[in-house]
């Protein structure tokens, strides 16, 4: 009987991974016009090189990084609520449904990430009060990025209801706010430094697994709250 449930644990436990390796693959795939903008990034040695290819990096994003990780948060989602899915079709389905909401969402933080990344250069010379909020505000919207990309593929509402209670959860629960983004940041650090094969197959798909895994039970946490509120009232009545 053990060898029967170690065979079924190990099937499904090989399955998701081999969804999740694919699925990241196909998120690599479309995101490789912004990683050899990246890789040029890292190796040009002149300062005029960067006047080109940082405007292409901030072009690039709302077409291709945010499309992209949107279809891997929705596959993602169904994996982790095992839901089944058939990987390179749901995920093919999720780029192409969320396409234009995903790029009208990548076009407002792309464009606040370009001012914000603007205003750090600039006040470095001129105030340190100054580079200091434009630190905290761009680390605030990447922890409200990843939040909402959690709405984004929980829910099937309008961008600006998702957006709202994406930043209601961030204020309302900033340290699991805080230690998503965080552990994410830290995901990423190891597996750079470990290796770049590991950093470009792996850690991409890891970090969405693990922020939904965080979202999805925040979220049912404040819904079981609210039940037993709900029920708490309803007994006073």
């Amino acid at each position: 009987m053990w060898k029967d449930k170690a065979y079924s644990v190990a099937y499904e436990l090989s399955d998701k991974i081999s969804k999740l390796f694919v699925a990241n693959l196909l998120w690599i795939i479309l995101n490789s016009p912004l990683l050899i903008v990246v890789i040029q990034l890292r190796i040009v040695t002149q300062i005029t090189s960067y006047y080109v290819l940082l405007p292409l990096l901030s072009l690039g994003l709302p077409l291709c990084f945010f499309p992209a990780t949107q279809a891997l948060f929705c596959l993602v989602r169904d994996v982790v609520l095992q839901t089944p899915v058939s990987t390179v079709k749901t995920f093919w389905r999720y780029w192409v449904s969320n396409f234009k909401e995903s790029l009208k969402m990548g076009i407002l933080l792309s464009g606040l990430f370009t001012g914000l990344g603007l205003f750090l250069y600039y006040s470095w010379s001129i105030s340190f009060i100054l580079f200091t909020v434009a630190l905290i505000a761009i680390i605030f919207t990447l922890i409200l990025m990843m939040q909402l990309f959690c709405f984004q593929a929980h829910f099937d509402m309008p961008f600006i209801w998702k957006l709202k209670r994406a930043q209601q959860l961030v204020f309302a629960r900033i340290f699991y706010s805080i230690g998503s983004f965080m552990l994410a940041m830290l995901m990423v650090y190891v597996s750079f430094e470990m290796s770049i094969a590991v950093f470009v197959w792996m850690t991409p798909v890891a970090c969405v697994y693990t922020s939904f895994i965080l979202f999805n039970y925040q979220y049912n946490k404040i819904i079981s709250n609210k039940k037993v509120q709900w029920n708490r009232d309803s007994e006073s009545m």
